[in-house]
């Protein structure tokens, strides 16, 4: 797949609920990682971008962790590690609350830990099974997840030759 095909995914999930954009999204920006990785660097099951935040500048990643979406859901009611849960259901707010205390706590003094510490945050989103879309914080958190992952899919793609 190349650069102009993942461009192409990320703008046509646009037309997508919610949930199903948040999955297309993640997918492009797996792949985006994928393209930036040496042989040696494949892990499965999980996203490794540190070789793609590394072409970020620091103005590039200040200017995503600044973003309001993102603001939303470090700072969301009830916080996100109330909610979010392993792969197999239980709680996981120990991990997950250290990831947002660290996006909330670098974002200025250390962009790309807090970077690296949203993709976390995004992962556990993207991977907690949410049973009941009705609910309202529900809907809002793949909102903003979805609006989040947009903006740091077409910043990573725009780094793929």
């Amino acid at each position: 797949m190349d650069k102009e095909e993942i461009l192409t995914e990320i703008i046509s999930s646009q037309s997508l609920p919610d949930h199903e954009a948040v999955g297309v999204m993640w997918a492009s920006l797996t792949k985006t990682v994928d393209m930036t990785k040496g042989e040696g660097d494949h892990k499965l099951n999980r996203l490794r971008p540190g070789s793609l935040v590394e072409k970020f500048s620091d103005v590039e990643m200040r200017r995503l962790l600044k973003n309001v979406s993102v603001d939303s859901l470090a700072f969301f009611d009830p916080p996100l590690e109330t909610i979010l849960t392993d792969p197999e259901g239980t709680p996981d707010e120990d991990s997950t609350m250290r990831a947002i205390g660290k996006l909330r706590s670098s974002r200025d003094s250390d962009p790309k830990d807090a970077l690296m510490n949203l993709v976390r945050v995004l992962e556990r989103i993207y991977t907690h099974e949410f049973k009941d879309r009705s609910i309202s914080y529900v809907t809002e958190i793949l909102s903003l997840t979805r609006k989040v992952l947009y903006l740091f899919c077409i910043l990573a793609v725009s780094k793929l030759p």
